[in-house]
């Protein structure tokens, strides 16, 4: 009898331990994971660094205005039909890559406001795209 007690704990400790091991791991990989997502490094980049550094030492600036870098005629025709406030935060958020936060202390208005301007405008955008595709 005692002999299967003894077993019975080695049993529940060993599969303790091996629970513990496994959901420590797992825990780990999810807070390795966070952090490269939230600060990635310039070097674990695909390019190289040679084209990075090229890109940071560019001359030429990137034009600040999003409408510059539209080459589709339908997408600039639906980007001119927004208003210049979703012109603006669409040129914030996607050519000089702020955050809804960035952009709302630019602009003076609070985060939900940029975010639910910056939806709305994407969302007017694809509207018009889709119905130029069905007549099309």
């Amino acid at each position: 009898m005692e002999k299967n007690v003894h077993v019975s704990v080695n049993r529940r400790f060993i599969k303790y331990i091996a629970n513990l091991i496994y959901y420590n791991s797992i825990n780990y990989d999810k807070k390795r994971r966070m952090m490269t997502t939230r600060f990635p490094l310039i070097i674990d980049n695909n390019e190289s660094l040679e084209s990075s550094l090229l890109t940071i030492y560019d001359s030429e600036r990137v034009s600040p205005n999003l409408k510059d870098h539209i080459t589709d005629d339908s997408l600039f025709q639906a980007y001119e039909s927004l208003s210049e406030l979703q012109q603006r935060i669409l040129s914030l958020a996607y050519v000089q890559k702020l955050s809804d936060k960035e952009i709302a202390q630019i602009l003076g208005g609070s985060q939900q406001n940029i975010s639910k301007h910056r939806l709305k405008a994407l969302a007017k955008l694809r509207r018009q795209l889709t119905e130029v595709k069905k007549y099309s």
